[in-house]
C-alpha cells in the first residue's frame, strides 16, 4: 500500500506542477499586483519622506516642493519621467501634463512652491497633493476602490472614500452588465435546453444518438470558428438580415443591427455555453423514475401538475448545477464579447485584458481579476453545496 502511494504521488507530481506555476503562482501574482505601489513610492522617495507629517489641511510647505523637485529631476535624468506621469495620472486626472509642463521648466524652476503655482496654479490645489500623498504609500487600496466606482478622498484621514463623479463612473455599469448577461445566459441556455436534456432522456435508438451528437458537436468544433459563423449570420450583410429583407419584413436600406451589441453577445455565449446546461440535466433525468411520474397520473394529477410536484423537484438539482457552471463561465467570457460585442457588449473580462495590454496598468487589472475570481470563487462554492443535494436527489 505503501508503494502503491508513493506511486501515485509521483503521478501526480506533475500535475501539482503545472497546477502551481501555471495556476497559483499567477493568481498570486493578481494580488500582489493589485495592491503593490513600491514603484511610485521609490520614485518619489524624498518626496514620501518630506509629506511624512503632512496633515492634508493646506497645501504643503517649500520643503515638500523642494523634494518633488529633486524627484522629478532623478526620474528626468533616468527617463522615466514620462512613466511617472503616467502612473501618477491615475491617481488625480491631468498630472500626466502636469508632470510634462512642470518637467519642461525644470532647469530654470526655483525649489519653492509660488515657483511651482506660477508654472501651474494646479500645484497650489490640495487635490493634487492629497493624490501625490497617496501615490507615496507603498501599499495601496485604491486599484480595488477604483475597480468599484470609489476614490480615496483624503488620504490622511482614517477613513475617507467617496464616491466618483458620475462621469467618470464606468467600472460599476460593466460589473453590472457582466451580471446581467450571466444570468440573461443562464435563462436562455436552461429553457431551451432542459426541453433538450428531457428529449435525450427519453430517446432511443439512432433518434438518441444523433441528438446526443448534435449536443456534442460544438464540443468538437474550435471557439473561433463558432464565433465567425455567428458573426456571418448577424452581421448587416448576413444571411438573417438577408432573409429578412428577402421576405420584406425590413427595407434594405434600414437592416437592423444585430451584431456588435449585447443582443448579439447574449446570443452567441448562450449557443456556446448551451450544452452546459443540457449534459448536467440530462444526467439527472436519466436517473428519474419514469413510473414516479405515471403514478401521480394514475392517482388523478393533471400532467402539469404531475410535472411541478413531482418530475421537476427531482430534476431540480441538475439545473442548478448547469446553471451555476454556466454562469462562473459566462461571467469570465473574453473572445466572444470582444468579436461580436462591440462597446456596448463588452463585459468586465475585456477590460482586464484592456488594462493588461494596452494601458499597462497592471495594478488595476490584477484588482478587476481578483474580484472576478472572488466572484466565480462564490459560485463554485454554490455549486459544490448543491453537488450533494443533486447526488441525494438522484
Amino acid at each position: 500500500m505503501r508503494r502503491t502511494s508513493v506511486v501515485g504521488l509521483m503521478l501526480m507530481a506533475p500535475l501539482a506542477l503545472l497546477i502551481v506555476l501555471f495556476l497559483i503562482l499567477p493568481l498570486f501574482r493578481f494580488v500582489v499586483l493589485s495592491v503593490d505601489n513600491r514603484e511610485i513610492a521609490q520614485s518619489l522617495s524624498e518626496t514620501a519622506a518630506a509629506l511624512e507629517t503632512w496633515q492634508g489641511a493646506e497645501v504643503p510647505g517649500d520643503a515638500v516642493f523642494a523634494a518633488f523637485g529633486r524627484d522629478l529631476v532623478r526620474e528626468t535624468e533616468k527617463g522615466t519621467i514620462a512613466k511617472l506621469g503616467a502612473r501618477l495620472n491615475f491617481f488625480q486626472g491631468g498630472m500626466n501634463s502636469l508632470i510634462r509642463k512642470t518637467t519642461a521648466r525644470s532647469a530654470d524652476l526655483e525649489p519653492t512652491g509660488a515657483a511651482f503655482v506660477q508654472v501651474d496654479k494646479r500645484w497650489g490645489d490640495l487635490k493634487t497633493w492629497r493624490a501625490i500623498k497617496l501615490a507615496t504609500k507603498r501599499v495601496i487600496p485604491e486599484y480595488y476602490f477604483n475597480a468599484l466606482d470609489l476614490r480615496t478622498g483624503n488620504p490622511t484621514a482614517s477613513v475617507s472614500v467617496e464616491v466618483k463623479p458620475e462621469a467618470q463612473q464606468v467600472y460599476m455599469r460593466l460589473w453590472m452588465r457582466t451580471v446581467l448577461v450571466a444570468l440573461l445566459v443562464v435563462c436562455v441556455c436552461t429553457a431551451i435546453g432542459y426541453p433538450i436534456a428531457y428529449y435525450l432522456a427519453n430517446a432511443r435508438g439512432i433518434a438518441f444518438a444523433i441528438s446526443m451528437g448534435m449536443v456534442l458537436l460544438p464540443f468538437w468544433t474550435p471557439l473561433l470558428a463558432r464565433i465567425a459563423s455567428w458573426i456571418v449570420l448577424l452581421e448587416s450583410g448576413g444571411i438573417i438580415n438577408g432573409v429578412l429583407v428577402a421576405f420584406g419584413l425590413v427595407d434594405d436600406a434600414n437592416r437592423p443591427q444585430i451584431l456588435h451589441n449585447l443582443f448579439a453577445t447574449v446570443v452567441v455565449m448562450s449557443y456556446v455555453l448551451l450544452p452546459y446546461a443540457v449534459l448536467p440535466t440530462y444526467a439527472v433525468m436519466n436517473r428519474v423514475q419514469p413510473t414516479l411520474f405515471k403514478a401521480a397520473l394514475t392517482l388523478g394529477a393533471t400532467p402539469l401538475r404531475a410535472f411541478l410536484t413531482v418530475y421537476l423537484p427531482q430534476t431540480l438539482p441538475g439545473v442548478l448545477a448547469g446553471g451555476i457552471l454556466i454562469f462562473v463561465l459566462s461571467f469570465g467570457f473574453y473572445l466572444t464579447p470582444e468579436l461580436v460585442g462591440g462597446p456596448s457588449g463588452s463585459l468586465i473580462g475585456n477590460l482586464i485584458a484592456y488594462n493588461f495590454s494596452k494601458s499597462l496598468n497592471w495594478g488595476l487589472a490584477g484588482a478587476l481579476a481578483t474580484m472576478l475570481l472572488l466572484v466565480i470563487a462564490a459560485a463554485a462554492l454554490v455549486l459544490r453545496a448543491v453537488s450533494p443535494k443533486t447526488e441525494q436527489k438522484i
